[in-house]
């Protein structure tokens, strides 16, 4: 069932103590896609009842909360959506292969919270203060000339009442901020490229792993899409504690940013075109690997190949979940060997 818009006949009434006589507009901040208001004239002061009218589609179903302000009146209501809106994927989507751990654009999903950004899709763990996972579409398109911008910068998209990381969180750590969305996989424009370096596209990655071994698997990458293939890529991280410059450490930032044990990345590569899901076959080349976070790896990427099975195994999730299960079954016991 599709989310139906909220209109005149979702109402919720209020008591405020009214302090002054007169015309009022009050609104809520809009919500996962909806928000109420109201407008009228109090005649009188005192103890009154208002009632705010609903707007907007839900975008989650769940129990929302909606903190409400009047002169001297403040309150919490709830509001509870059966069904939000039915989330549209079309070609291009950096989710188009699916949402691993069902991450929720919703506020109460603390460590598995969905952001979809312009460029890159992602799960959001406040408590880890790191992305779960992140999702991009990769073309010959996404790529140009446009320099590296190095702005990193906490993200303040985030939740109200959230930690954003800081761009010196992982300053002295012995750790890179490691990217899960490459910067050279957004050239196109300053603002595709300056959007990767939110610090919620950021781990803390062993500078050898990231440096060497992680940017030579991205550049095999993207030297795919000069040959005329379209990229579908996942990168995730999980565990706790890695080994960086100053050794082993299971945090940084104070405890805020936890250092992940592993490093995960699947790429489905098909051919330039259209209907992308329905191109994807038995013979369709998936390339996973799963790299411990230390310093001491190989730099050939290509010896920690493993099945994206092994990476469910890992992780508990439920990878390219949007193809036909039948074509999960092969892909995802295959093992690239390219």
């Amino acid at each position: 069932m599709s989310a139906i818009p909220l209109g005149a006949a979702n109402t919720v009434t209020l008591q405020v103590n009214v302090t002054t006589a007169g015309p009022y507009t009050v609104s809520t901040s809009i919500v996962y896609g909806i928000k109420f208001s109201g407008s009228g004239t109090f005649v009188s002061t005192g103890i009154q009842n208002i009632t705010l009218s609903g707007s907007g589609t839900p975008t989650n179903s769940g129990t929302f909360n909606f903190p409400f302000t009047a002169g001297s009146s403040a309150c919490t209501f709830s509001v509870i959506v059966s069904n939000a809106a039915v989330m549209a994927l079309n070609d291009n989507d950096h989710m188009l292969m699916g949402n691993p751990g069902n991450a929720a654009m919703n506020i109460d999903s603390i460590n598995n919270y969905l952001m979809r950004k312009p460029y890159y899709a992602l799960s959001y763990s406040r408590d880890r203060g790191t992305p779960n996972w992140v999702s991009w579409h990769l073309f010959s398109a996404d790529r140009g000339s446009t320099p590296r911008q190095d702005d990193f910068r906490p993200d303040n998209t985030l939740p109200a009442g959230w930690y954003q990381i800081p761009e010196f969180a992982y300053t002295g750590s012995g750790f890179d901020r490691g990217h899960n969305t490459p910067s050279g996989d957004r050239t196109s424009t300053v603002e595709a490229n300056s959007s990767t370096f939110l610090m919620t596209n950021m781990i803390p990655q062993a500078p050898f792993h990231n440096q060497i071994t992680w940017t030579g698997m991205e550049d095999s990458l993207r030297r795919l899409t000069d040959l005329g293939f379209e990229l579908y890529i996942i990168m995730g991280s999980y565990g706790i504690g890695g080994t960086g410059n100053n050794g082993f450490a299971t945090t940084i930032d104070g405890g805020t940013v936890t250092v992940p044990a592993s490093i995960w990345k699947i790429a489905v590569i098909i051919p330039n075109g259209n209907n992308d899901t329905s191109r994807v076959s038995a013979s369709t080349r998936v390339i996973a690997v799963n790299i411990p976070n230390n310093n001491s790896v190989n730099s050939n990427w290509k010896n920690y190949r493993v099945s994206v099975n092994a990476i469910e195994t890992a992780t508990g999730y439920d990878l390219l979940n949007r193809l036909p299960n039948s074509l999960q079954t092969i892909l995802e016991a295959s093992i690239d060997n390219l």
